[in-house]
């Protein structure tokens, strides 16, 4: 699986991170689900936190967002999930991530206590026609208030003010990975 490197990226979040999407070259067989990996890594010189996929981030319900797109021929094939139900679960301190310099991680995957969850939209499709298909992600930090990381409902008062300053490390701003082409036959 090539990596390929994040694109188009702006704010603090832009020069400190990248976002890597990958997947076995093509082609492959239609009605089958591409298996994407994601790997959001440090290119920094200074530590960072970050936060991986939780409930509500891909149907931009909550910050972190984490946008996954599926085209063909610049035709969305492949719409974002809509979240049914707008309250998510909360935020806890086991869902930040501290990254070195030159450290990487899954945000789909989880781990150390972390709730991450897999991109439904790229883990559901399955295309039905022949052709070239584009997935691409983008991560959004730039919230307009730390309380939108927060969850809708089981939120810790206790862990309120930490959780705050936590978001607060998080670096603001968008980070767009290149996208992977695939061929599906």
């Amino acid at each position: 699986m090539p990596a390929r490197p994040a694109v188009g990226s702006g704010g603090p979040a832009a020069a400190a991170l990248d976002l890597v999407l990958r997947a076995p070259e093509g082609p492959h067989a239609l009605g089958t689900a591409l298996p994407v990996e994601v790997e959001l890594r440090n290119v920094g010189d200074r530590e960072v936190w970050v936060v991986g996929v939780l409930d509500g981030s891909e149907e931009g319900v909550r910050f972190p967002y984490y946008r996954p797109t599926i085209t063909r021929g610049g035709i969305v094939v492949q719409p974002r999930l809509q979240k049914e139900d707008p309250h998510v679960g909360p935020l806890r301190p086991e869902d930040f991530r501290r990254l070195a310099p030159g450290e990487g991680f899954d945000p789909t995957v989880p781990a150390g206590g972390a709730h991450y969850l897999p991109l439904a939209t790229f883990a559901s499709f399955r295309p039905t026609q022949p052709g070239r298909y584009r997935y691409g992600l983008t991560l959004a930090t730039g919230s307009e208030s730390p309380q939108q990381w927060l969850g809708g409902f089981g939120q810790r008062e206790s862990e309120r003010e930490r959780l705050l300053d936590l978001v607060g490390r998080v670096p603001r701003g968008t980070v767009t990975a290149r996208p992977v082409e695939i061929e599906f036959a």
